[in-house]
């Protein structure tokens, strides 16, 4: 039996395998920055976890509806947001 997760955009209950995970990383730069939104490939990095189905629709409602603070806790920049060429190449 497959996981179910709910995305953060459409508020759908979508089976893990047909989402993809997000997860906060620290940015790789010396000076202090707000913490990036990336896709967690391997769905192992640590930490909260926020689920979306691959469609560009539900990034941004996501986006519109600041999902990614309610999912992280935490106020996330948008502009952080490096998923624009993720989402919706096969959704």
């Amino acid at each position: 039996m497959v996981p179910v997760r709910t995305c953060i955009g459409c508020r759908r209950e979508v089976a893990q395998d047909k989402a993809i995970r997000l997860a906060l990383t620290a940015a790789q730069n010396a000076e202090p920055a707000p913490p990036l939104v990336v896709w967690d490939t391997d769905r192992a990095l640590p930490g909260r976890g926020a689920w979306l189905h691959r469609q560009r629709e539900c990034l941004e409602t996501a986006l519109k509806r600041k999902a990614f603070n309610r999912a992280f806790r935490r106020t996330v920049d948008p502009r952080t947001l490096e998923l624009h060429d993720i989402i919706g190449t096969d959704g």
